[in-house]
């Protein structure tokens, strides 16, 4: 194995680009937006009809894929919207629509439900898979690269928005409009994908192949969790490192590029590090079922109040407690696949064993990871002590999302975590989710995901989410 650099890059060479090796990190490998496609149907054919534009619209896909976590500018991106409507971020600035997200109140017509930034960018992935597959059919690997990151895109949408979601795409500048879909068949799109991508990587003669299916395995067994194939997923992902990462890299000289989080919560102070100790009328209270991310002094994720940091960090609403995450910087890279998934997924399959050898072998996962914890992203986080088991199946279920919630903070899986519960475990709205009083004022509404935003309009298909089931 090679060695592991926590801030290594990769660059694409004229040899990387026909036939070499791309360099990357033993169990860490970085995608950087170098390269964009224009608009499908604006592009001049004599432009991409070409192995090197091919292979500049795989480079940007990739890139565009990454917008789950970077869409540009000041935008609050997916994994961000999905933090702050679960309990990983509060909503600190003063406008009511981001505010309705976080108190979980949110209106179809809400403009920062983060909509295009997914979805349009299933087409410019498959605009790209054309054209590699036609210009640079051997380039296997790169091939099954973008369907993985087709397989993640979708799998995004059908773990943070309701059941009615239209797979659109565009052929040639002609837009096919797409029917509304439940989230199961969202995710039958995504495992098709994540199939398609092991398929023609097939076996791995090398190591950057062996590094794409990983990722592509990894976020395969996430699909089939989300389906309650456990076993089948745990049985995936059994030999993957724990030290593995395949990362979403920034790129320094590009203030635009900034990551996405970085800019929301360090730098423009948009959400704060949420927390389950709040403050409601100048009154104390602790929000049920909330974690305390801010508060807990836990090595994974790593927080300080915005006064104690240098320069200090005000919200931008001026009154919302301020707390600055310090666990990616503004240049950091930011998991989208892990082998602590793969470790989870494998602990979730136990739990479901629901018996006393399961819920030991549970704990042996958790505390394994706690004990030599694996690095997230750049970030190391120190050893904790084991936990003590606790007395009941159910209590262990409690104890593994609460575990999971911290070694996932921030990368767009705790929403989904909380509807499985619901749709899974059989618990109840009331048991998972931020209720009771709001400390901005009011009370926590009953929105348990994302909404298909009014923004799909023009699709004469789409007439809003199909139910408001998790």
């Amino acid at each position: 194995m090679m060695r592991f650099h926590s801030r290594a890059r990769w660059a694409l060479s004229a040899t990387a680009l026909f036939g070499g090796a791309l360099a990357f990190a033993a169990c860490t490998r970085f995608k950087d937006q170098l390269l964009e496609p224009q608009n499908p149907g604006l592009i001049d054919p004599s432009a991409v009809n070409s192995p090197a534009s091919a292979m500049a619209l795989y480079v940007g896909a990739l890139g565009r894929v990454r917008f789950i976590v970077d869409c540009g500018g000041n935008n609050e991106c997916l994994w961000e919207e999905a933090g702050d409507l679960s309990d990983e971020f509060h909503n600190s600035d003063f406008q009511n629509v981001r505010q309705d997200i976080d108190q979980r109140a949110i209106d179809p017509s809400n403009p920062e439900v983060p909509w295009t930034s997914v979805t349009q960018n299933r087409g410019f992935v498959r605009d790209a898979i054309g054209a590699v597959r036609q210009f640079l059919p051997d380039s296997t690997t790169q091939i099954g690269e973008l369907y993985m990151g087709l397989g993640i895109l979708e799998l995004s949408l059908a773990e943070n928005y309701c059941n009615g979601i239209p797979l659109g795409h565009t052929d040639a500048g002609v837009v096919t409009y797409g029917t509304p879909l439940t989230d199961a068949e969202v995710l039958d799109s995504a495992l098709t994908h994540l199939d398609s991508a092991l398929a023609t990587i097939g076996t791995p003669g090398n190591s950057d192949a062996t590094f794409i299916a990983n990722a592509a395995t990894i976020l395969k067994a996430r699909v089939l969790v989300d389906q309650s194939q456990f076993d089948a997923a745990a049985a995936l992902v059994t030999g993957i490192p724990s030290n593995y990462q395949y990362l979403f890299a920034t790129s320094p000289a590009k203030s635009s590029d900034d990551l996405g989080i970085w800019v929301i919560n360090n730098s423009t102070a948009r959400m704060t590090v949420s927390d389950s100790s709040e403050v409601v009328n100048g009154t104390p209270v602790v929000t049920p079922n909330a974690l305390p991310f801010a508060s807990a002094n836990d090595p994974r994720v790593p927080v300080k109040s915005g006064d104690d940091v240098d320069p200090k960090v005000g919200p931008e609403d001026t009154s919302t407690p301020m707390f600055v995450q310090l666990l990616y910087g503004r240049d950091d890279p930011i998991p989208m696949a892990s082998g602590i998934d793969a470790r989870l997924i494998e602990a979730e399959d136990q739990l479901n064993k629901n018996n006393a050898v399961g819920d030991a072998a549970v704990m042996t996962i958790l505390n394994t990871l706690r004990t030599n914890p694996p690095p997230i992203g750049s970030y190391q986080p120190d050893a904790m002590p084991a936990l003590t088991p606790p007395a009941t199946h159910d209590a262990l279920i409690t104890l593994f999302f609460r575990e999971k919630a911290f070694w996932t903070f921030a990368r767009g899986q705790r929403l989904n975590d909380m509807r499985r519960q619901l749709r899974q475990y059989g618990r109840t709205e009331a048991q998972v989710y931020p209720t009771g009083p709001y400390f901005k004022g009011g009370t926590y509404g009953n929105s348990l995901m994302l909404p298909v935003p009014n923004s799909e309009g023009p699709n004469p298909n789409f007439h809003g989410c199909l139910d408001q089931n998790p």
